[in-house]
């Protein structure tokens, strides 16, 4: 398909008027926000966010709304043109078509001919502006219940995979690395699925997709010839999501059972080979449901991953102690019931922040963003963060230190360095006219601390000349500490 021209400037501009806000912690969005995400839409260095509504009714009303992040935390309402099918309940922002720039992904539908057509809907970002779309038919005239994204075929492209609640089924639309998809391909259930979350559980590089079916979950590898894993045949789940939580190089999953008597919680660490062991089970007297690889992350800085969970008018977040332990879930508020969380940093504090969007059911219906601010601790305040110092040492990334130094070939060096996520990690020995020595570490690593000797050879296992050297540490092939190091006859 080609793509189409979007520009309604008339539009936009009176919306503009009509939405946009002081800058305040509290903003006035577009009637019925339903989802929510962040991305750098403009590649400027700061998150900007993007919100889908529910306009099926109100077709004056925008489909799509972007807040633009001001560089310190701070947002304007900056585009609101985008004006078609309501239910926009799963918007993503991600790079589609390799340019950099992240792109939207939304839900189409068209009644005109008489029947329900259903397409996904990407709007290309073009430096940071969307003025092409793309329709892509889902050749079902299904309802859609959700979707999410991944690299199914670890061909490092980002693919949709979709799922319907009502016709029991779920698939995918395959990326050829230029934005273009696939036709769809469904795989369909003996019952009716509630959630699907996608990430690389055995370590090939591709997403499995995991699909919760109010039933045990099934475990779905690519290229899905084969029958599904199931998860666990003895727990029921409602909702399912895909992280490190051991922070261990391998993804962990985060499932929920929701019932008349409470929700139950369930963490399975992977043992590999698609195994998975039970290593949290209780249950709480609310609800609430995991909402995304986001919602994993170490938000008091103490070296372990929490979980945030959306739960009615805020968030539940579950401090990890370590070895699975956490503390009594702690609520935070954000005010109204809510229909949209995000969890992301804003104010480039280096911490994450709570977002939630909801809702005022009297006239005029308008939308509500609010955003709560990590000061770096696992408290949440009503300010952007930058520029204010913390008053604990935050964990470093990465460190990077050699003891002794200088050293003697005689006796080598130990080069101890620390990660505090995993990842891949390079270490590498260069003289000081860049040119390569001597490669030391180059594999995937667990977060922590590690130690590695040089005893001052190069490749060729030669005995290096005394001068000064540089020792470089790259994390996912970043760069991220460089020191000097010096070898003495």
């Amino acid at each position: 398909m080609s793509r189409v021209k979007y520009l309604n400037l008339s539009l936009f501009i009176l919306l503009l008027l009509m939405y946009s806000t002081t800058f305040a912690l509290e903003y006035d969005v577009p009637p019925k926000p339903a989802s929510v995400d962040v991305s750098d839409i403009d590649l400027d260095g700061d998150l900007d966010i993007i919100v889908g509504h529910m306009t099926a009714w109100e077709q004056d009303n925008p489909t799509i709304s972007i807040l633009k992040n001001e560089g310190d935390g701070t947002f304007i309402i900056f585009d609101t043109s985008f004006v078609f099918c309501g239910y926009q309940e799963n918007i993503f922002a991600h790079n589609i078509d390799n340019d950099n720039y992240p792109d939207i992904v939304s839900f189409m539908s068209d009644f005109s001919s008489g029947t329900a057509d259903r397409y996904i809907r990407i709007f290309y970002n073009e430096n940071g502006y969307f003025n092409e779309f793309e329709d892509f038919l889902l050749n079902s005239s299904a309802t859609f219940s959700g979707s999410t994204i991944g690299d199914i075929d670890n061909d490092n492209d980002t693919d949709i995979i979709v799922f319907s609640n009502t016709s029991c089924f779920w698939g995918f639309l395959e990326n050829d690395g230029t934005g273009q998809f696939s036709a769809p391909e469904y795989y369909y259930l003996d019952w009716y699925p509630s959630d699907i979350s996608a990430g690389d559980l055995d370590g090939d590089g591709s997403d499995e997709i995991v699909v919760s079916l109010s039933n045990p979950a099934l475990i779905y590898s690519y290229p899905f010839t084969s029958p599904p894993v199931v998860l666990d045949s003895t727990f029921l789940t409602s909702a399912v999501s895909i992280g490190d939580l051991d922070n261990d190089g391998d993804n962990d999953i985060v499932a929920v059972q929701i019932t008349f008597l409470g929700t139950v919680m369930r963490i399975y660490e992977n043992l590999g080979n698609l195994n998975f062991t039970v290593v949290f089970n209780e249950t709480f007297d609310f609800a609430f449901g995991p909402f995304g690889s986001e919602s994993f992350y170490d938000i008091d800085n103490n070296g372990y991953i929490d979980i945030i969970c959306a739960t009615g008018g805020g968030f539940r977040i579950f401090k990890h102690n370590g070895n699975y332990n956490f503390e009594p879930p702690e609520y935070i508020y954000i005010g109204e019931y809510c229909h949209a969380s995000h969890f992301a940093d804003l104010d480039n504090n280096g911490y994450k922040d709570l977002i939630k969007c909801y809702e005022y059911y009297t006239p005029p219906h308008f939308g509500k963003l609010k955003i709560l601010f990590n000061d770096g601790t696992g408290n949440f305040v009503e300010n952007p963060q930058t520029g204010i110092d913390p008053n604990y040492e935050p964990l470093p990334a990465v460190t990077l230190t050699n003891t002794p130094n200088p050293f003697s070939a005689k006796i080598g060096t130990t080069i101890n360095f620390s990660i505090k996520k995993h990842g891949f990690v390079e270490l590498k020995i260069y003289d000081i006219k860049g040119r390569l020595i001597k490669q030391i570490v180059n594999q995937k690593m667990k977060g922590g601390e590690h130690n590695v000797t040089w005893n001052g050879k190069d490749e060729n296992n030669q005995c290096c000349s005394s001068g000064i050297y540089l020792m470089d540490l790259k994390l996912n092939g970043v760069s991220k500490r460089t020191k000097k190091i010096i070898i003495l006859k």
